[in-house]
């Protein structure tokens, strides 16, 4: 009898030992957050957020993604537009709703780990997963990407809960977070891919309902109206942005055809291959699909095709990760799972020093210009999509007034002229720097060309030529000509 009556004793102990861990990850998550928020001048893509939010009507917000962002961020730009309207447009502003977005992310991973498992691999998957960089970093980021985890994460514990307990409410909601999901970033139709290919596992041991099928077609169907601004996106990723920073690799036929057959392998066994748990709902093969496809279609693609991954793509399968590492130590011992999850936790928080970005110099470049006191003095920024090789030869439409005009014009407001000048042809602009430079008896040259930007770049006789920053897929010169240098 002892052993029966102190059994609900020996669990509320454990439920309660559970949720105050819960609330310490959680509230030393945010006392960690906030304690690196700080007021680092706005990179080139955070600029390019608060260009997008400040636009003066939901149309013009929509017409971003085809004209200068394909597939990326729509309803991240509206809800930023609101969001700023209320709190302002400084960096801090700009940066604190990715940051609310990143804590509500850590509450989601326990949601989904405590729904597919238990509140234990929840509580320890928050413990892997809220110290990680990639968590951190995206929280401090005027961009999108920590709205695409929450709303990934959201939406699989829709599903999962559609799946389990079918009922037209849930598939509905379910429905309105996928459309959610892909209109914060096109990335999301991996993991909506990976959902469809589980359910029609499912279909085909006998077990699906149709609930979860009706919230994909809610999903679809919202979604439907904006499939021509999709079409138009294709076309611009192909001729534009796929030529941009992320560049273009050749690989052999062999090469391409080796990668592209072990990603199908992959992705078939792991959908469809025999069940490897007890569970009838059978989640681990679930968090397993949902976290690793998207990295394989990406990594096989950026052979198969061209270089496409990259982390922030894939953030909520990184998170996804953290509750399948969980549950897989837990397989192990529920004592090692916690250890681990622990270890991960110090780790991460010891490499807190080392995570950050370097910060963009346009608050200094201001102060240069304001010093130089040359109102007349031009700014020189290069047109079309950032682009290296053979592809920064491309003709293309995108950013006709230059991308970097966008940070720069955040932080200065003075009347020196903004100069656009052909990104893809060196011999043109380098003719407009001349001319212009001369005329004013000096300016600046602000590139995303790095070491591609000699051609560009005035006579060396007759200018003198200073750099003023230099950074990835950033460079910054000082121009004037050699008779009025000084």
């Amino acid at each position: 009898m002892e052993s029966t009556a102190g059994q609900p004793v020996a669990i509320d102990e454990a439920f309660s030992r559970t949720r105050i861990t819960l609330a310490v990850l959680i509230a030393g998550s945010i006392v960690t957050y906030l304690s690196r928020f700080g007021h680092e001048p706005l990179g080139a893509s955070e600029a390019f957020s608060a260009w997008a939010a400040a636009k003066p009507s939901l149309r013009a917000i929509i017409a971003i993604p085809v004209l200068y962002d394909p597939g990326k961020q729509l309803l991240y730009y509206i809800a930023l537009h609101y969001y700023t309207g209320i709190f302002g447009a400084s960096e801090m502003a700009l940066r604190s709703l990715s940051l609310l977005f990143a804590i509500g992310s850590i509450g989601l991973v326990y949601i989904a780990g405590r729904d597919l498992f238990d509140a234990e691999t929840g509580v320890a998957a928050v413990a892997i997963w809220c110290f990680n960089p990639l968590a951190m970093i995206f929280a401090y980021r005027a961009r999108g990407y920590a709205m695409l985890l929450f709303m990934a994460l959201a939406q699989l514990i829709a599903m999962w809960r559609v799946r389990e307990r079918p009922s037209a409410g849930r598939a509905l909601w379910c429905g309105l977070l996928g459309a959610a999901l892909l209109f914060t970033h096109m990335s999301g139709i991996l993991l909506l891919g990976v959902e469809g290919g589980m359910l029609l596992r499912d279909l085909l041991r006998g077990r699906s309902t149709s609930y979860p099928w009706i919230a994909m077609v809610v999903t679809a169907v919202l979604f439907a109206p904006y499939l021509p601004i999709a079409m138009t996106q294709s076309h611009q990723l192909v001729s534009g942005h796929w030529l941009d920073w992320i560049g273009t690799r050749h690989y052999s036929i062999a090469e391409r055809a080796a990668a592209a057959l072990l990603a199908a392998v992959l992705g078939v066994a792991m959908v469809f291959g025999p069940r490897i748990e007890n569970a009838r709902a059978e989640p681990l093969r679930w968090i397993a699909a949902w976290s690793l496809l998207p990295l394989i279609g990406l990594l096989a693609g950026s052979v198969v095709m061209r270089p496409m991954f990259t982390p922030r793509y894939v953030l909520p399968s990184f998170a996804g990760l953290a509750i399948l590492t969980a549950d897989i130590l837990a397989l192990w011992s529920t004592k090692l799972r916690n250890l681990a999850a622990a270890g991960f936790a110090i780790a991460f928080i010891m490499m807190m020093p080392y995570t950050h970005v370097a910060s963009e110099p346009w608050p200094a470049l201001v102060s240069a210009i304001d010093a130089a006191k040359s109102p007349a003095q031009p700014i020189f920024f290069e047109t079309g999509f950032v682009a290296h090789g053979a592809a920064g030869k491309v003709p293309n439409g995108g950013f006709p007034f230059g991308y970097y005009s966008i940070p720069f014009n955040y932080y200065f407001h003075g009347p020196n002229p903004r100069v656009t000048i052909p990104g893809h042809d060196p011999a043109a602009a380098r003719a407009i720097i001349e001319r212009d430079v001369g005329e004013a008896g000096g300016g600046w040259l602000v590139s995303w060309k790095e070491g591609e930007v000699k051609p560009e770049l005035p006579d060396a006789r007759q200018f003198r030529i200073k750099t003023f920053a230099s950074q990835p897929e950033l460079a910054i010169y000082r121009i004037v000509p050699i008779t009025s240098a000084h």
